[in-house]
């Protein structure tokens, strides 16, 4: 943010020689200043660097968002999420049982179709979006460690996310959501190696063979069980070709919840003029996981508690887009909104290492009011950077998130840290994670200029 952003600057073209107003005045402004406020104006910008004692115009601030000035960025951006932080595991015996608990999940900003030579989308007509910048995120729910976000293009799919050719450590969990699933990612991660075996816990997309040990086909609909909240576990074979061995869990979902999981199949069957498929209309009433760790180690209540992991990097990427506003921007100039968007995510890894400083260790953590807490203080970073004691600014800064940042305890559905280490019985265990699990927070407001 300082040395690194000067060099960098001048390595990018953003600025060619040295003058009072450096890459590190503007790299700190724009993050910094959108950390603490997001919908920020390029005025209050301007303010923000007085902090170190540079003058410049807002006219003149504006000017400087150029390719040069987004290409630094993004150099900035990049090495910001090759720090990695560390941590002790977080004090729960049931993740403590694996070496890694990897949570992944990707999300996608929509761009003006300007820049669809840098980051493609999906075509040029008025129905599909040209330029879609997809961003892939993976955390670790045991120690806390953040990798990414990558960037790819938006036609990227998740079965080919930058994160595979990244090693799950021996002992680890993989816990990738549906879209994630692939028969090779499975097959790479069930390979016994000399250091150990790696794990996965991943919901069963409909369509994917299932067989018995003894090479029949698994007719799901005659073992599903019945009743809400019931489940059911079996061993088996998934993938016609791969025929890896997995347990496979069944548990059945109300039918409010299943009536939400068809009302989207009912919407893309409609989309393409065709009839939803009968095998996934019915099976959208049962939660099916497959997995490859042995009843000994994790019971199929508790996977069913791991699974419901997926949700805490959901939440993040969403506390990425609201309070973050990483999809949002005030203006239609092109780099401008390349400049916005890596300042932006940017503000969120920095947002994310205070975090993980200052409450990661507490499994009953709020993200959402720790955040509040680092844009809430952001400005005496900056402040700190330009005249010293940075360190002991960020030591006041995470101390504030000992108290007020914590989760309350809830009645009716339980939070996942309550399920985690409050050891409720069977049928809450199920039933909660169930309703979770298919239960997608509503889509936010849109914003200005929001996609």
């Amino acid at each position: 943010m300082e040395e690194e952003a000067v060099r960098l600057a001048r390595e990018t073209g953003f600025l060619e020689r040295e003058r009072a107003f450096t890459g590190a005045d503007f790299a700190q402004a724009l993050i910094l200043g959108w950390v603490q406020r997001p919908d920020e104006r390029v005025e209050g910008l301007v303010q923000s660097v007085g902090r170190r004692e540079v003058q410049i115009s807002a006219p003149g601030l504006s000017q400087r968002f150029t390719q040069e000035a987004a290409r630094f960025l993004y150099e900035i951006l990049q090495r910001l999420t090759q720090v990695q932080m560390q941590a002790e595991m977080v004090e729960v015996a049931l993740l403590r049982r694996f070496r890694a608990v990897l949570v992944e999940e990707s999300s996608q900003v929509v761009l003006p179709a300007a820049l669809e030579t840098i980051w493609r989308g999906w075509g040029k007509s008025q129905h599909v979006d040209a330029a879609v910048v997809k961003l892939f995120v993976r955390w670790d729910g045991l120690a806390g460690q953040l990798d990414g976000a990558r960037l790819t293009n938006g036609r990227h799919p998740e079965t080919r996310s930058p994160f595979n050719e990244d090693e799950l450590p021996a002992g680890g969990l993989d816990l990738a959501d549906l879209g994630f699933f692939s028969l090779q990612r499975l097959a790479h991660l069930a390979r016994r190696r000399l250091d150990g075996q790696r794990f996965f816990v991943m919901r069963w997309p409909s369509g994917t063979g299932l067989s018995t040990r003894g090479g029949h086909r698994i007719n799901l609909r005659g073992i599903v069980p019945q009743r809400e909240g019931e489940a059911k576990a079996c061993g088996g074979l998934v993938g016609a070709q791969a025929q890896l061995p997995v347990r496979l869990l069944l548990v059945r979902v109300s039918d409010e919840v299943a009536e939400q999981r068809r009302q989207p199949i009912r919407e893309r069957a409609a989309d393409h003029g065709t009839r939803p498929g009968e095998e996934r209309w019915y099976l959208a009433g049962w939660t099916i996981v497959v997995t490859n760790v042995p009843h000994t180690l994790v019971s199929l209540p508790e996977a069913v508690v791991l699974l419901r992991l997926r949700w805490q990097i959901e939440r993040l990427v969403r506390l990425w887009k609201e309070p973050g506003q990483i999809d949002e921007w005030r203006s239609k100039k092109p780099w401008r909104i390349l400049c916005e968007l890596s300042a932006k995510l940017a503000a969120m890894v920095i947002q994310q290492w205070l975090i993980h400083e200052g409450c990661w260790r507490d499994p009953w953590r709020s993200l959402v009011q720790a955040a509040a807490v680092v844009r809430r203080e952001a400005h005496r970073i900056m402040i700190a950077l330009h005249e010293g004691g940075l360190e002991q600014v960020l030591h006041s800064i995470v101390r504030g998130m000992a108290s007020g940042c914590r989760l309350q305890r809830r009645r009716g559905h339980p939070s996942t840290v309550q399920l985690l280490l409050e050891g409720l019985d069977w049928h809450v265990c199920l039933t909660s994670c169930v309703w979770t699990s298919t239960h997608a927070p509503p889509p936010p407001a849109p914003g200005p200029h929001r996609r």
